[in-house]
């Protein structure tokens, strides 16, 4: 009898901690998905001479003590955005945007609170800069 009720309360602390860490629920390895949202650009672009370089992507996050004291810098949509651009050598905007918010559970330590960002990277076409040289003479 006793090994039946030491077999229930593991499986309810075990179900307990799986709930609360958010893993029951989960398929991939990552945090809750909330707030998908998609934009065209992160500045205005008044031309359309540009180039795209590549996919990147970048993120912010912070960290909450037992879910409630955050313990550091605070989540910057801003220096997402940048973290994304400077992932690709040239890269001067970025178009196509993809940002969600992620939310990682580690109990019973805190939560960590993601900013992600993806987007295609973009730059100035290249330009031939270097003057045409002369021929020289022999």
């Amino acid at each position: 009898m006793i090994r039946f009720q030491i077999g229930i309360v593991f499986l309810l602390v075990f179900f307990l901690n799986e709930s609360c860490s958010g893993t029951i629920s989960r398929t991939e390895v990552g945090g809750r998905v909330t707030s998908t949202r998609y934009a065209e650009s992160a500045t205005i672009i008044r031309s359309s001479d540009y180039i795209e370089l590549g996919v990147s992507s970048g993120e912010s996050s912070v960290f909450f003590l037992f879910g409630l004291f955050p313990m550091t810098n605070p989540m910057n949509m801003d220096y997402a955005l940048s973290d994304a651009v400077q992932r690709i050598p040239g890269g001067k905007g970025l178009v196509k945007i993809k940002y969600w918010h992620e939310t990682h559970l580690f109990f019973p330590v805190g939560t960590v609170s993601v900013l992600k960002v993806k987007g295609t990277v973009i730059g100035s076409p290249e330009t031939n800069l270097t003057p045409p040289q002369e021929p020289t003479r022999r």
